[in-house]
């Protein structure tokens, strides 16, 4: 689970979205302040994962949610950065602290639970490889999954739905396959635009037509597809000279 820290000088704004971030299942706790020496003093306290920072403060400090990072981020580099901006011209001053994404005032619910959930999601992906663990966290729906990577057979786009196949399960999840490519090991190739495959787990490519190829897999019916230019570009991946 991941901790989060929040500044925002308004306070209904600070509640709202206190409120909302602590609904996520991947978040364990939020600290709220409402002005950047507070933020300061809480980030060396409680070193947050995540903090989502108003950039516009009206608190007589004369500091704003940038200069903020930057002390932060000298006190926890690990942590992401998350603006709250009324202003899209901030996005350059920003920079400097490399953040992680912007949320655009009025605040929506939908942008905020997006941002925390993919976010959070890579936060504890980094943290399993760091341990060794081969595990990928995944949205479906209202719920947040693990799975092991090793498990995975292949993933596909069937219309508005994303489907991971697993040799006993498949799981519709909430992610699009561009999303995926960023979290999944090295073995996953994207071998199509509706598919990403497990190199490990494939049995057999067989050539269907000239421009595409059946990619089958062991103890499992289901087949995924290659696309002749992605068949030039894994070949030497997947079948070396000798």
């Amino acid at each position: 689970m991941v901790s989060i820290l929040i500044l925002e000088d308004e306070y209904y704004t600070r509640e709202y979205l206190k409120g909302l971030v602590a609904k996520n299942p991947l978040v364990s706790r939020v600290i709220d302040v409402s002005s950047g020496s507070e933020a300061v003093r809480a980030a060396k306290e409680h070193l947050p994962d995540i903090a989502l920072l108003d950039i516009e403060l009206d608190t007589g400090e004369g500091i704003n949610g940038i200069d903020v990072a930057r002390m932060i981020r000298g006190i926890t580099p690990r942590t992401y950065f998350v603006f709250i901006t009324g202003y899209a011209k901030y996005a350059l001053d920003s920079f400097s602290v490399h953040p992680y994404d912007y949320i655009l005032k009025p605040v929506k619910t939908e942008r905020v639970m997006e941002v925390i959930s993919t976010l959070a999601a890579k936060i504890l992906q980094d943290r399993d490889m760091d341990s060794g663990i081969d595990k990928i966290t995944i949205r479906t729906g209202d719920e947040i999954i693990f799975l092991r990577a090793e498990e995975i057979l292949f993933i596909e786009r069937q219309g508005k739905q994303t489907l991971v196949h697993m040799i006993n399960n498949i799981h519709e999840i909430d992610m699009f396959l561009n999303e995926l490519e960023g979290i999944l090991p090295p073995n996953f190739l994207r071998t199509h635009k509706s598919f990403i495959v497990n190199a490990d787990k494939i049995k057999r490519i067989r050539e269907v037509s000239r421009r595409s190829y059946e990619i089958e897999f062991y103890d499992y019916k289901r087949k995924a597809h290659m696309s002749r230019y992605k068949y030039k570009e894994y070949k030497e991946l997947l079948f070396p000279s000798r």
